[in-house]
């Protein structure tokens, strides 16, 4: 154990595997989602995308009676899988709606174009539409890792053992006195916020950009 009887290092795996994978399903979901809403028409398009920007704005804590009971029946309590679906819940219509402000910015002709050349639909978004809409995708992915980095809530309330807690759950023991040494808990609070502020550094102009595309026209 890294810090007494903490298994510090298991909390900080646990927490790169699921950040990791909310930022990979969040940018799956949110990316097919925008480019469905901007390329395609269908009846209640309108309503169906109302409805997702309202889901942005539910607060976690009302999710936690529905998600609890639908993990317990699919048995994903205390797994990562359950954890990675609760935090996507929360930053995936965020991310949609970003990269929605992306795919509208792009000419249809250039997908026209590459399925003249042979392409098909989703070969065209992969190898046109998401290279030229790397900026929003990388905001997106980090606002996701971020938020399931820092997330509190579904960490304490869907995992049970060691092997699913996250970062945040211990830096509330620490919080709590255990262990009552302040030394180890500024440790575990600055290692903790290492990996934010790195990406940050690396990404800034990739994550400011991205967030700032679209609030000016001109």
């Amino acid at each position: 154990d890294l810090f007494g009887n903490t298994p510090f290092l298991l909390y900080l795996r646990n927490s790169i595997v699921v950040a990791t994978g909310t930022m990979a399903l969040a940018g799956l979901v949110g990316s097919l989602a925008a480019y469905g809403f901007v390329r395609f028409r269908f009846a209640g398009r309108r309503s169906l995308l109302v409805a997702m920007l309202l889901a942005y704005m539910i607060p976690s804590v009302v999710l936690l009676v529905p998600l609890m009971v639908i993990f317990r029946k699919l048995g994903l309590i205390d797994t990562y899988a359950g954890l990675i679906l609760a935090e996507t819940t929360g930053v995936a219509p965020f991310v949609m709606l970003l990269m929605i402000n992306y795919f509208a910015a792009l000419p249809v002709e250039l997908e026209e174009a590459a399925q003249v050349d042979g392409c098909t639909r989703l070969q065209a978004l992969v190898r046109v539409v998401i290279p030229l809409a790397v900026p929003g995708l990388v905001a997106g992915c980090l606002f996701a890792f971020i938020a399931a980095w820092n997330h509190f809530l579904f960490a304490f309330l869907f995992t049970s053992s060691n092997n699913t807690k996250t970062l945040p759950v211990i830096l509330r023991q620490f919080a709590l006195g255990e262990p009552a040494v302040w030394g180890v808990s500024t440790s575990a609070a600055v290692v903790t916020t290492l990996p934010v502020a790195i990406l940050f550094l690396l990404f800034q102009r990739l994550l400011i950009g991205g967030l700032s595309a679209g609030a000016v026209k001109g």
